[in-house]
C-alpha cells in the first residue's frame, strides 16, 4: 500500500493539465492547489514510510524503539529503495525550507510595501516599462502600475486592468501560488503546476474583470496592447521579456503569462461551462479517497509491523 499514493502522484502529475482543461474556471486555481497539497503529501508520506523502513534496519535504533527488524526484515522494503528514499526525503525536507524562506520573504517585503502605500487607491510608478500587478500581503494588497502602461491604454482599458489586477486581490492569488510553489519544490513531479495555476489566477482574473457588459473585448485589447508595448519596450532596450526578472510569489502580473490563450478565450465569448463534469468529479474523488486510504493503511501496517 505504500506505493499506491506515490502511484496516485504520477497520475495527478500527468493528469494536472487535462485537468485544468475541463474544470470552469472559477475552480481552477483552487482545485490545482488541492491537487497539488494531496500529491505533495502523498508523496512525502509515502517517502516517509519507505525512510522508516531503512532507519528501522538500523540496530542501534532499532533496539532503542524495541523492534524486531530481524524477524520483520522480509515484510520491509529493500535497504536501496529505504536508502533512496532517506535521500529523497531530506532533498524534500531541504527544498521545502528553501521555498518556505524564499516565500516568507517575499511576503514580509510585500506587507512592507502594502503597509507603506496608502489603501484605496492605485499606484503609478513614474517607469517607461509597461506594467501592472497585484501586491498581496498578509493584511491586504496594493494595485500598482507603471506610467509607460497608462500611456498605451485609453480610460476604459486602464479601468479593466485595474478591474483585472483588483480581482486577483479578490481570489487571494498570491496564497495560492505561494503554497503551489511549495509543493512542487518538495515533488519533483509536480513542477508544471505552478505555471497552470499562473495561468488559472489570470483566468479568473479576466473573468471577474470582464463581467460587465462589453467588457471582454476591452479587457482583450488592453492585453493585446500591454503585451505588444512590452515587446517594444524590451526591442528598445535591446533586452528579451523572458530574460527579465521573475516577479515574486506575492505579484501578480497582467500580462506575464498566457497572453494569445487568454486573448482568444475573452474575444471567444462568455464561458458556458459552470459545472464540474461527471467524469471528473468521480475521477478526482476516487483518487483522493484512494490515495489518502492507501496512506493511512500504509502508515497503519507500519506501525504494527514495529510492534
Amino acid at each position: 500500500m505504500v506505493w499506491i499514493p506515490l502511484l496516485a502522484n504520477v497520475v495527478i502529475a500527468l493528469g494536472a493539465p487535462a485537468l485544468a482543461r475541463r474544470l470552469p474556471y472559477r475552480m481552477k486555481p483552487a482545485a490545482l492547489t488541492a491537487s497539488a497539497v494531496l500529491a505533495a503529501a502523498g508523496w512525502m508520506s509515502s517517502l516517509g514510510l519507505l525512510a522508516a523502513s531503512f532507519v528501522d534496519r538500523v540496530p542501534a535504533l532499532a533496539h532503542r524503539l524495541g523492534t524486531t527488524t530481524v524477524a520483520q526484515a522480509a515484510a520491509l522494503p529493500p535497504s536501496s529503495v529505504g536508502l533512496a528514499a532517506v535521500v529523497a526525503v531530506g532533498c524534500g525536507a531541504g527544498m521545502l525550507l528553501a521555498a518556505s524562506m524564499r516565500n516568507g520573504l517575499a511576503l514580509i517585503r510585500a506587507e512592507r510595501l502594502v503597509r507603506r502605500l496608502p489603501a484605496g487607491r492605485v499606484h503609478v510608478l513614474p517607469q517607461r516599462r509597461p506594467d501592472a500587478c497585484a501586491i498581496g500581503g498578509v493584511t491586504g494588497g496594493r494595485v500598482v502600475i507603471t506610467a509607460g502602461l497608462l500611456d498605451c491604454l485609453d480610460a476604459a482599458e486602464r479601468d479593466a486592468v485595474l478591474a483585472h489586477e483588483r480581482a486577483h486581490l479578490i481570489g487571494g492569488h498570491h496564497w495560492l501560488r505561494m503554497t503551489v510553489a511549495c509543493c512542487a519544490a518538495v515533488d519533483p513531479l509536480l513542477r508544471r503546476l505552478p505555471d497552470l495555476v499562473e495561468i488559472a489566477c489570470e483566468r479568473w482574473a479576466d473573468e471577474h474583470a470582464a463581467s460587465g457588459a462589453g467588457q471582454r473585448r476591452v479587457l482583450a485589447r488592453a492585453l493585446g496592447k500591454a503585451a505588444l508595448a512590452t515587446l517594444q519596450d524590451a526591442k528598445g532596450a535591446g533586452t528579451h521579456p523572458a530574460g527579465r526578472a521573475t516577479p515574486s510569489s506575492t505579484t501578480c502580473g497582467f500580462h506575464h503569462h498566457a497572453v494569445t490563450e487568454r486573448m482568444a478565450a475573452l474575444l471567444d465569448g462568455s464561458p458556458h461551462a459552470t459545472r464540474v463534469p461527471a467524469t471528473v468529479l468521480l475521477t478526482t474523488s476516487a483518487l483522493m479517497a484512494v490515495m489518502i486510504g492507501s496512506a493511512v493503511h500504509a502508515g497503519t501496517d507500519y506501525l504494527a509491523l514495529l510492534h
